[in-house]
């Protein structure tokens, strides 16, 4: 391969890496963060108050700053953790979100909404198998019946 091609094709694929990532056509479900947001310390409150205006706002790598010191104050918050990774995704940052998803699936607090993210982010990623698997949480749950019908549909289209 000639220079000029392979850094064609370099700057296609590095372009293409650093996109935003596909995340950025859904909302974050505040309402179905409330509950392990109470299970903070009242210190914390305030400063995840601030954190959720910031996103609001798109200020999300400043919310992502205070975040990383909330995390490490709360490291099993599941809440925390899915505001990290929708300020992750937000800035474009889709595999450190999948792993931030993660983390906040396997907090012990939480409701379905995090099985919802994990599995939407999980998508994003390519990770049909664990998208797939997670669906299946939500649907078991049975309190996000569109949310759940909206990831299946995804799901198809992007198989289709």
């Amino acid at each position: 391969m000639n220079t000029s091609k392979f850094l064609m094709a370099f700057a296609t694929i590095f372009l293409w890496m650093t996109m935003p990532a596909a995340a950025l056509d859904f909302d974050l479900r505040f309402d179905r963060l409330a509950e392990a947001v109470g299970l903070l310390p009242e210190a914390s409150r305030g400063p995840v108050d601030e954190v959720i205006r910031l996103i609001r706002k798109g200020e999300n790598q400043e919310a992502l700053r205070r975040l990383t010191e909330l995390n490490a104050a709360n490291p099993e918050n599941s809440s925390l953790r899915v505001l990290t990774a929708y300020a992750m995704l937000q800035l474009g940052n889709a595999l450190g979100a999948l792993e931030e998803a993660g983390k906040a699936h396997d907090a012990p607090n939480g409701n379905s909404y995090k099985c919802w993210f994990y599995g939407k982010v999980a998508l994003l990623n390519g990770k049909d198998s664990l998208c797939k698997r997670e669906l299946g949480h939500v649907k078991q749950a049975g309190d996000l019946p569109d949310e759940a019908k909206s990831l299946e549909n995804e799901m198809k289209r992007k198989k289709g």
